[in-house]
């Protein structure tokens, strides 16, 4: 019934110079796609029963703007066949994000990201933002989101409002390795409510490569036992 506003709630370090590396999963950082670069990005999400991949391809405006186009394919199986989906185009979804000023220039870096979203073969659109604060201490990152977005469309009822957020912290442990941990989750207004944590590795073999890691351990009933995360990076 919400699946694009869970789509668009969880799907969340890097220099403002350089790529777009991400730390976690969910969490999104104090960073943009570097000016007139672009990139492609690889997401897989895994449940127990759902599947769900996206492609991603971002293009730095300016050097604090960024601009992303996401189209999101999704699978579920399960014991009673008749809820199986087969592979199919979910949703897809515009996104951009803008930074204040440059890495450590304030004492908490601030940045804003909006999406705009719709469920592919019927009218269901949703239309988001998410506010992210971060800060370094020398080798380790905090980040906090803050996001919420509007469901609206004459498949629905009814406007809904889905409310989330997504922390975590990274540890800079080597040139091309960082390890850390994040939670995530949302809140359907007078719906369900997830909440999840688990542990983050993200791994840089070049400069233009880039993949990380998130396991999830749901501590809500809407949310599932257990679910992995991966995101690959590819700069052009």
């Amino acid at each position: 019934m919400h699946r694009l506003a869970v789509t668009c709630a969880v799907l969340g370090a890097s220099s403002s110079a350089h790529a777009d590396v991400r730390s976690f999963t969910r969490t999104y950082e104090y960073s943009t796609q570097p000016e007139g670069k672009t990139a492609v990005e690889l997401w897989h999400t895994q449940t127990k029963t759902a599947f769900q991949g996206a492609l991603e391809i971002e293009h730095g405006i300016t050097e604090h703007w960024d601009a992303g186009l996401v189209t999101v394919l999704a699978q579920v199986a399960g014991e009673d066949p008749a809820a199986a989906e087969p592979l199919h185009l979910d949703s897809v979804r515009l996104e951009s994000r803008y930074r204040f000023a440059d890495r450590a220039e304030w004492p908490v870096d601030l940045q804003v990201m909006i999406t705009a979203g719709k469920q592919f073969g019927r009218s269901d659109y949703a239309i988001g933002g998410r506010v992210i604060a971060a800060r370094d201490f020398d080798r380790l990152t905090v980040a906090a989101n803050v996001l919420g977005d509007v469901l609206a469309g004459a498949a629905r009822d009814d406007t809904d409002a889905v409310f989330g957020w997504a922390a975590g912290a990274t540890y800079t442990a080597h040139a091309k390795a960082r390890i850390g941990a994040e939670t995530w989750g949302h809140a359907v207004m007078e719906g369900e409510r997830s909440a999840s944590v688990g542990p983050t590795l993200g791994l840089s073999p070049s400069s233009t490569f880039w993949i990380t890691v998130t396991a999830g351990f749901g501590l809500a009933d809407a949310a599932p036992d257990f679910e992995a995360r991966a995101i690959l990076g590819l700069e052009l």
